[in-house]
């Protein structure tokens, strides 16, 4: 008997490992999946130590006990190693789940406006983007879990984009809004090449066209290197073409204080507070006037005016 159960625990304990092992060196992203899933359920996971621990020091105490016999013939080391087995087949069995494929369902609402439309669709995997064409309605078959980001490719379909979380197994349906009653929105700017974000998602870059649903108001933001960034708020009544719009160049400004503590605020032209901090500091600033008040005592400040026309700098006590 004390034979059979040490080649119970040998054979459980080698496999458990082998399992493990393979896991981990070979598919290394599901190891690490894995684990951030334990950490959801670090109860379930505590309590499972706990009795491999106890099951543990059971069998190396009642083994010191009785010297007949290898410790893994001991009854409580072979429940600890089935325990770990179990734990082993688990892992295998995620893995095996978090690779099952899963579907995406496409559809327009409402489904009556046109036969279909065009879809891009871009899907991370092991750190590469995979791209593709799509049409909707549709369906998406045997897509393996990850992150999916949909965009309307068509231009005369309100803009649309967003990302969906397929999980293994999983049946997901998108609704796509589509509107033929949409206005365009011209988008230019000097220089050229300026990130467009529209409600807080970048959509493209400079210059561009997009199609929007009639009467949506939406935030505009460009951004660019070196440069302020632009924002405005457009409804979209009617078409809209708002002209090359100039993107204001960033200077920088050096501020030379003498004293750490010394406190100053920056103004711009129009009474605005556009800085504010104490000590020697360095700022980006459109071109303009600007007025710099700084401490001199305690509740007493003195003005000094800056024509920003290119990178300065200006001393202050």
């Amino acid at each position: 008997m004390k034979n059979f159960r040490f080649f119970l625990s040998v054979f459980f304990l080698v496999v458990s490992v082998v399992i493990v092992v393979v896991i981990a060196l070979f598919d290394y992203s599901t190891f690490l999946r894995a684990a951030n899933e334990i950490t959801n359920y670090m109860w379930l996971a505590g309590i499972a130590v706990i009795i491999f621990l106890v099951l543990l020091s059971a069998g190396f105490v009642s083994h010191s006990a009785d010297y007949e016999g290898s410790l893994f013939s001991n009854g409580y080391i072979l429940l600890a190693t089935l325990e770990l087995f179990v734990c082993a087949g688990g892992l295998a069995y995620y893995r095996y789940f978090s690779q099952q494929p899963g579907q995406i369902i496409l559809r327009l609402s409402p489904e009556t406006t046109r036969d279909f439309i065009q879809v891009g669709i871009k899907y991370q995997n092991s750190g590469s983007v995979l791209m593709d064409t799509v049409q909707a309605p549709g369906r998406l078959e045997n897509r393996p879990p990850g992150t999916y980001s949909f965009e309307i490719l068509d231009e005369d379909i309100v803009y649309f984009r967003k990302d969906v979380e397929l999980e293994p197994a999983e049946k997901e349906t998108l609704v796509i809004p589509v509107a033929l009653n949409v206005k365009s929105l011209a988008v230019e700017t000097d220089p050229s090449g300026a990130d467009i974000w529209i409600n807080g998602v970048q959509a493209s870059q400079t210059p561009h066209t997009f199609n929007i649903l009639t009467g949506d108001t939406v935030v505009l933001e460009l951004k660019m290197p070196g440069y302020a960034v632009y924002t405005d708020t457009v409804s979209l009544n009617e078409n809209v073409d708002l002209g090359i719009i100039p993107l204001q160049k960033l200077f920088t400004l050096w501020i030379s204080s003498m004293y750490d503590y010394t406190q100053y605020h920056i103004y711009d032209a129009e009474k605005r507070l556009v800085f504010s901090a104490s000590g020697s500091r360095k700022c980006q600033l459109p071109q303009g006037r600007y007025s710099i008040a700084y401490e001199i005592g305690e509740g007493q400040y003195q003005t000094k005016s800056i024509s920003l026309n290119y990178n300065a700098s200006i001393t202050i006590p």
